[in-house]
Order: structure tokens, then C-alpha cells, then sequence
């Protein structure tokens, strides 16, 4: 980058590149960006939430997120495969050196790069149950590993430490973004948001001194609420337990909020009282999963709200 003059900017949720040129010169990309080899960038998870709130699969050793510009044509505007985030984009991540297991036979072995050959090898399964495969004269990228004309995986090649927190890799195709100029040169990945069932268990607290006869949740659009259903909860208190009937998306921000209802009388008279109060957002720190039940298997956000 700074050979080819290019400044990165960070923003709100943005990084720009800007290319320097002379001044007086006019700006020709195809010349100012020739002999520029794709760029590679670590993308580093910072948010220790963020596999509650989005609806991505965490990520392992040995398996990382790839995002590309112009990855899918059809879409060129996002750096994932499809419309969000999803387990398609996940890629092995490999060094240079490194073992594969071999069958107890004779195969062919075959390292490509868009779809072309870059590496071919005859080897002897049954001289050995493993081999070293070098791949220390190809550049980084992103390459598959075929055996016997069938494809085993597609993997990003690389010597660079990762992070423990990376997330995945992305990278630039200068080919791509030279031919695009300057059209759709604005890319983004797009994380869908979990949906999740909300839950808020109610605690109708005794120094409060009331009789409740009734309580109701309404939704911020056309959800409703499934209880009130009584369950204990922390510290041996008993809650009046509202859930959404069907998951709802996660938001960071609620412009509206479900609204508790409580229909209730005091020792003074028996005269019915109302009380509304504005529910807050699901808190992605209490995200769970159902172990039983109907709806076992799935995501909750449990919170507890004090009357």
C-alpha cells in the first residue's frame, strides 16, 4: 500500500482507500495500479457477542470466513456470497507446508486456482498413510485440493499468523476493481440478524403490597405473547412468564417496545388500577437455547422485569 501510494480511512462502520496521485496528474487507475497484487486484510472480531446477536456459525482453527469483492457477479456490491453472511462463505485456512491424509492406493493429486492446475503429483498411498504438500512457491489466495478428479476443499493459502480473534479473511481483487472502476466500487458484508424468542419474566416484587388480577404484553408489531405461564426464577422468586409465540430478529436499537399491562388492586381499596410499562430490548448477553420442549433446540433472550 504504500508503495502504491494508498491511504486507508476508518469511519462509522466503513473503510475507504483512497490512491495518491501527482499533482496536476489525472487519476488512470489501470496505470497507477499496475503490477498490484491482491490485498489481504485480517478481519478481527473485537465484540465477544457477536455469535448471539448474528446468525452466523463461530468460527474455528481451522475454518475461516472468505470475503471477496465481486465474489458472485450477480451481486457485486457484497463481499459475501449471498444476500447475508452464511455458512458458504466459510474456507479452510492453510499454511504453505502442510499433511493431507492419503488413501491406501495410488492418486493423483491436484492443487488449483481458478480452476486451474497449479500443482499435479502421482503418489503412493500405500507407501505412506500421509503427504507434505509444499506450496511455498504460489502466493497468497485462495486454492482447492482435488484427489482423483474430486474435489476435498477449498482453502485460503497463507503463512500469516492469525489472530485468535480473527474472523475472516478479506481481500481486494484488483483485477475486479481495476475492471469495475468506477462503478461498484462500494462493497459491504451484510451479517443477518438472530431470531431468537423473547422472553420477560415478570416479578411482581411483595413490598409492592398489590393484588394483580391481570397482565398482558403487546408487541411492536402483530406478535403476540404466549403466557402468562408461573415459573421460579432466580432466588426462589416466582415470575409470570411471557415469550413470543414465534422467534423474533434481534435488534440494536428498539424504536418501539413491547408494553406489560398489569390490571391490579391494593389492601386500601378494591378499586382496579392499570400500570404500562415499556419492555426493553432482548439482552444478547442472556442468549440461550431451549433444552426441552416444543421449542427445544431453539435461541431465548430472557429478561427479568421487576413491577
Amino acid at each position: 500500500m504504500k508503495n502504491y501510494d494508498i491511504l486507508m480511512k476508518k469511519g462509522n462502520n466503513t473503510f475507504s482507500f483512497y490512491a495518491g496521485t501527482p499533482q496536476n496528474t489525472l487519476f488512470a487507475i489501470e496505470s497507477v495500479f499496475e503490477g498490484l497484487d491482491n490485498l489481504y486484510y485480517q478481519l478481527i472480531n473485537n465484540d465477544s457477542n457477536l455469535f448471539n446477536y448474528t446468525d452466523i456459525t463461530p468460527v474455528n482453527d481451522n475454518k475461516l470466513y472468505y470475503f471477496q469483492n465481486n465474489i458472485d457477479s450477480g451481486t457485486p456490491q457484497f463481499f459475501q456470497k449471498l444476500e447475508f453472511v452464511s455458512d458458504d462463505d466459510l474456507i479452510s485456512f492453510k499454511p504453505k507446508l502442510f499433511n493431507i491424509p492419503l488413501p491406501n492406493t495410488v492418486v493423483t493429486l491436484e492443487i488449483k486456482n481458478s480452476n486451474e492446475p497449479v500443482l499435479t503429483l502421482k503418489i503412493d498411498g500405500s507407501k505412506s498413510n500421509s503427504y507434505q504438500v509444499n506450496l511455498n512457491h504460489l502466493d497468497n489466495g485462495v486454492y482447492e485440493l482435488w484427489l482423483n478428479n474430486q474435489i476435498q476443499e477449498t482453502f485460503y493459502l497463507s503463512d500469516e499468523q492469525v489472530a485468535d480473534n480473527c474472523l475472516g479473511i478479506v481481500s481486494l481483487n484488483i483485477k475486479d476493481i481495476i475492471s469495475m472502476y468506477p462503478n461498484n466500487i462500494n462493497y459491504a458484508i451484510n451479517f443477518n440478524a438472530r431470531s431468537v424468542f423473547w422472553q420477560y419474566q415478570v416479578i411482581v416484587q411483595k413490598n409492592r403490597k398489590i393484588q394483580v388480577s391481570e397482565m398482558s404484553v403487546s408487541g411492536i408489531s402483530d406478535e403476540t405473547y404466549e403466557g402468562p405461564l408461573k415459573q421460579e426464577v432466580i432466588g426462589g422468586q416466582t415470575a409470570e412468564v411471557f415469550t413470543t409465540s414465534i422467534p423474533l430478529k434481534l435488534h440494536n436499537v428498539l424504536e418501539n417496545n413491547p408494553q406489560l399491562k398489569v390490571t391490579y388492586s391494593n389492601e386500601f381499596s378494591n378499586r382496579k388500577n392499570e400500570l404500562e410499562i415499556k419492555l426493553p430490548n432482548p439482552d444478547v448477553e442472556q442468549l440461550r437455547k431451549y433444552n426441552q420442549g416444543k421449542n427445544e433446540g431453539s435461541f431465548f433472550s430472557s429478561t427479568i422485569i421487576y413491577v
